[in-house]
């Protein structure tokens, strides 16, 4: 199958923003409720809007712990985040190919545009499109439905790729085939979403869109 667009989740998918993540958590719930929270109680929740996952700690002071997870995530985001493994590569070849590339994030724009910046990945992307841009975030298919519109595109023309449920449930609310990778912390729990294409490593996107041969994982 070949693809005129592919849109993706930023974080847990590109870049490697789990570290980072985690460390805000734990310095937000250390701030706000501390001795009652590990990051166990944080992986399960990850790729949802901010303010809900606060709300499941503590729904009294969730405005609040968003402001305490934000000042500490934009002031450390450099020291964690690290680039996947070929990345770079991969979308530059699909960009030179003539794919229209784009990220759908639950994310604020100040911090994806802070995460591709840190890359080179921005001038890569078509479009871009975070929380707030729409009324609603995954998993609903708001997001998504504007990306395409932004880049002239069906449901059909498009890939989505991501590293969670939310990604996964969205995209198949917008008619649209999805890619999980294995790279995420949530692996097993996406396989129950039954996703079109499971991605081992990055370039297999190469082999779905024929542009390289390279060996894709097509899930059974």
């Amino acid at each position: 199958m070949r693809y005129s667009v592919i849109l993706f989740d930023l974080d847990g998918t590109l870049i490697n923003t789990n570290s980072l993540i985690l460390a805000s958590f734990m310095h937000t719930l250390e701030s706000h409720c501390p001795g009652k929270y590990t990051v166990n109680d944080v992986i399960p929740i990850m790729g949802e809007p901010l303010l809900d996952q606060m709300r499941h700690f503590d729904p009294s002071q969730a405005e609040e712990m968003v402001k305490t997870y934000q000042t500490y995530n934009v002031r450390h985001h450099d020291d964690y985040v690290e680039e996947f493994p070929h990345v770079r590569q991969v979308l530059q070849q699909l960009h030179q190919a003539g794919i229209a590339l784009g990220i759908v994030s639950n994310k604020r724009r100040l911090v994806v545009e802070k995460g591709l910046d840190l890359f080179g990945l921005k001038p890569l992307m078509q479009t871009i499109v975070c929380i707030g841009d729409t009324e609603k975030a995954k998993p609903e298919p708001d997001m998504i439905r504007l990306a395409l519109k932004q880049v002239n595109a069906t449901p059909d023309q498009a890939l989505m790729v991501g590293d969670s449920r939310y990604d996964l449930i969205a995209a198949n609310r917008a008619s649209v085939n999805t890619a999980a990778v294995t790279w995420s912390l949530h692996l097993e729990e996406l396989r129950r979403y039954n996703p079109d294409y499971i991605l081992e490593d990055m370039r297999d996107l190469l082999g779905i869109m024929q542009i390289s041969g390279e060996t894709c994982y097509q899930d059974a």
